[in-house]
């Protein structure tokens, strides 16, 4: 296979597993997963999901079905942090949005964090793009059709945006260099671009998320912006939980040679640690097959464990903190929020990233007094 960032030729998979795979909707599909690795800049990535396109414009729905659906990010003060808010504070503390500022969300699908960035800052000039035209209801509440485009940028944006924004939008794409060069194209001289991607070291889940056909490492997103004609300026790691944040400039000042890549034994390690998982999972469902179960969690994680688990044990549920995905089934099951847990459940699987699954898990058990509870985590 060919590396999307640098063409280089990938070799064997370092990962694959027959379907089911699960999609960054938690949808389980009919299709293998495989992982290659490029050794030359460290770019990691999966083959194209069959029509890109058309999944994109028909088959990809975020949250359209609920109309103030948000992505749970964390809990502060007792109070939830939906994703978009998140991202909305990321922007304006990293950018910095000055009066009249001209912004385009690339990939913006229903366009809540930059919605939430004009409530903050009414005087910017907000655009939408996308591939599909899902979102245009969305959009016409709050946008202008003249600050709208779907399916292709219209050529009189060129060169005229302050800032371009891309919120987990790279890591789906099938041509990464030419969206960064679209980006490009967009850009003022002096605009800046704003993009969040999974970081898979930090998000182990990333791996496996079968329409991600493009996984980042500090390497192999510089190469693809100096592909591109654009420099990084930061790559933060630690500002999204299990993702890079990157702002990047529109020209380089000078020429970069492309960065040495580090050691594959990290990625190595997680394909192994996720052949490791499946094992687990399968041994603890062999063992307490009749056992009242849940999932912790209904999100990515929790539809990993689903699929290898769904016809192998007594699974009553999901359990959920985020009140958005309570209020809908999962895998046909019901969602419980934390507290609500029923008395006869004996077993937990942990749907969760596995980096912080643990203290989650400890703090919920000592919450509702369920030390009896059988606990099955991913690692």
């Amino acid at each position: 296979m060919e590396c999307r960032i640098c063409q280089s030729v990938c070799g064997e998979p370092i990962y694959r597993s027959q379907s089911p795979s699960i999609t960054s909707m938690a949808t389980p599909i009919d299709v293998d997963t495989e992982c290659y690795f490029c050794s030359s800049c460290g770019h990691l990535q999966s083959p194209d999901l069959f029509d890109l396109k058309t999944y994109y414009d028909s088959g990809y729905r975020i949250s359209l079905d609920v109309s103030d659906h948000d992505q749970l990010y964390d809990f502060k003060d007792g109070e939830p942090v939906y994703r978009t808010d998140h991202q909305a504070g990321l922007v304006d503390s990293t950018i910095g949005l000055s009066e009249g500022a001209r912004v385009l969300d690339y990939g913006a699908a229903k366009a809540e964090t930059l919605k939430k960035l004009t409530n903050k800052h009414p005087r910017i000039d907000p655009h939408v793009f996308d591939v599909s035209e899902d979102y245009k209801s969305h959009w016409a509440e709050w946008l202008p059709k003249g600050r709208q485009a779907c399916y292709a940028l219209p050529d009189e944006w060129d060169g005229t945006f302050d800032l371009v924004t891309a919120h987990f939008v790279l890591e789906h794409v099938g041509e990464p260099l030419s969206m960064l060069q679209d980006v490009a194209r967009l850009l003022k001289p002096t605009g800046k671009v704003f993009l969040s991607v999974p970081n898979v070291l930090g998000n182990p889940g990333d791996f496996l998320v079968v329409d991600h056909v493009n996984r980042f490492t500090p390497q192999s997103l510089r190469e693809v912006f100096r592909r591109a004609g654009m420099q990084i300026d930061e790559i933060h790691t630690n500002l999204f939980r299990g993702a890079f944040v990157v702002v990047g400039s529109n020209a380089m000042s000078d020429e970069v040679s492309p960065e040495s890549v580090e050691s594959s034994a990290p990625v190595i390690e997680l394909a192994e640690f996720w052949e490791q998982a499946r094992r687990k999972l399968v041994a603890a469902a062999d063992a307490n097959p009749e056992k009242p179960s849940v999932i912790y969690g209904a999100g990515f994680y929790g539809a990993f464990v689903a699929s290898q688990l769904i016809n192998k044990i007594n699974l009553v549920g999901f359990v959920d903190r985020n009140p958005h995905a309570q209020s809908q089934k999962f895998f046909g099951l019901p969602v419980f929020e934390p507290e609500g847990l029923p008395e006869d459940v004996e077993m937990v699987y942990a749907g969760l990233n596995p980096t912080v699954a643990p203290e989650i898990i400890r703090q919920w058990l000592e919450q509702i007094d369920r030390s009896d509870l059988g606990v099955t985590p991913l690692d």
